[in-house]
Formats: C-alpha cells, structure tokens, sequence
C-alpha cells in the first residue's frame, strides 16, 4: 500500500519529494489527511492480492495476468510419475524379496499371506501405471492422486452389540441411509462403554484401523483390508459382536484415487 506521484514514482515516508509543479514538500508529508495528499496530486495504490498458491511439481507459476496456471510439459511429468510408482511399488515388495530368495535357494514356499501382499503391490502398480499412461492433461494427472469427500463426513454410529445391526452371517452391517460407496475409506472406532473404557470390537476387525466399503446398499455395507486397486478386495469375516459397543462409529476418510491405494502390509490378510 504505497502513495505514488501521477508518475508512478512511489513517495517514500520519511523523506522530501518534488512534486509536478517543482515543489518540493517536507518529510513528513505523510502527517497529511488524504484530501492534502491528493491535492497535492498523490494517488493511493493498494498491494495487488497475492495470488493463490501453486503446485509446482505440476505448473511453472501463474501467467503475467495472474488468471492462468503455465504448466509444465505433460510428458515430463508422466515419465515422473511413472518412476515414483515403480519406486513406491519397488520398496514396498523389498521387505518381502528375501521370502522369494529364500525359495530359489531352498525351496521353501513362499506364505500365502506373503504372496497375497506381493501380487496385491503389483496389481496397484499396474492400474497406476495404467492411469498414468492414459493421462490426457494435468487434471487427469493429477486425479490419480486426489482424495475426494465421501457423500457424508458424518460419524455412522451404529450398536454394535445388536445382531440386526452386525450380521456374522454374511458380514454385512446395516446404518441406515449411511451414505458410503464402494473403496470409500472408514475408520473404525469403538467408541466408549458405560464405564468410560473402549467397547469390545466386533470380532474380525481392529479399533483404529482404516477399512474401504465393498458391496454397499442403501442401508448396509461390508468392508475390506484392500481397494478393488489391488485385485482382492473380499469381505472380512465379522466372527463376533461386542459386548458393550452400543456406540461404536465408522467416519468417512474420501474416496482413494490410485496413487493412494497400495496395499497396507499391516493388514490381517497379508501377517504371516
């Protein structure tokens, strides 16, 4: 925010400026009203708004009229991204390569669970790899990577003792109007009993953890330890309900785009 001559030249406060008609005014002009600042033919500028921030893997900067991204070479960016993945997927499996060096050298099979995590790693990796490929242009790009809002951000408070509710039968959980879709992401949490400790989880699944919805309805959903992303995504088998979770809730963490949807070794599908 700055006081400039009809000229353009910006009038310092704390020192002397000559105005148009060759007057030179005093240091402390700037005492002045803005009426006196303006008849002495002073004009008041305010800062230009600062552009929005940026992504700068993605764009050089803004163009000189600030109304436009300049992005940088989609190709470039592609071959980028496809690296990243490969260097994602690369380390993830690397924990487990010694499982298969140890079966070349011994024969020794490989658990099941091992090889579960192995083949879910690569499925990711090629619908990724996939995506990325088919990227048309910066949004497309960057879309493999987003993680939007589920319909409702609202906790799903269920009763968690009750068997019309948890299903062990076919591991389905009914919440009414709950809103989730197919791969959305839900935390599980027991919530609290009468006496103030976390209620009993319901049998097959682990407070705190990050489960993604399969076979919703209207009224009712299952979930599972992986995104279709992965190739198998099945349903966990609800072996039990809680004692004591008559409020225990599911709340929506957005819907996964693939760049986000590797498998979680630490899931029960994939522990030796």
């Amino acid at each position: 925010m700055v006081w400039k001559k009809s000229d353009g030249t910006i009038i310092y406060s704390g020192k002397s400026w000559v105005d148009d008609n060759n007057i030179r005014h005093p240091t402390n002009w700037n005492i002045w009203t803005d009426t006196q600042k303006k008849s002495k033919g002073l004009t008041w500028e305010d800062d230009p708004t600062p552009l929005p921030p940026f992504d700068s893997f993605y764009y050089y900067g803004w163009n000189s009229d600030g109304d436009a991204l300049l992005p940088r070479p989609l190709a470039g960016l592609k071959v980028t991204k496809l690296s990243e993945a490969k260097q994602t997927a690369h380390s993830m499996l690397s924990s487990t390569d010694w499982y298969v060096t140890r079966k070349s050298e011994t024969s020794t099979a490989v658990p099941s669970n091992i090889t579960a995590f192995r083949t879910a790693v690569r499925t990711n990796y090629g619908v990724l790899k996939t995506a990325i490929n088919n990227s048309s242009d910066i949004d497309t790009l960057k879309a493999c990577y987003a993680i939007t809002a589920g319909a409702s951000q609202e906790n799903r408070t269920i009763d968690a003792t009750s068997n019309s509710v948890v299903n062990v039968s076919d591991n389905t959980i009914t919440s009414n109007g709950h809103g989730f879709v197919n791969d959305e992401q839900v935390h599980y949490n027991v919530g609290s009993n009468s006496s103030g400790e976390f209620s009993e989880v319901i049998g097959g699944l682990v407070h705190g953890t990050t489960y993604y919805i399969i076979s919703a309805t209207t009224n009712t959903f299952k979930l599972s330890e992986s995104h279709s992303n992965c190739g198998d995504a099945t349903a966990i088998s609800l072996t039990s309900l809680s004692t004591d979770g008559t409020a225990q809730y599911f709340t929506s963490q957005g819907i996964a785009s693939v760049g986000h949807t590797f498998p979680n070794p630490n899931m029960s599908k994939y522990k030796v």
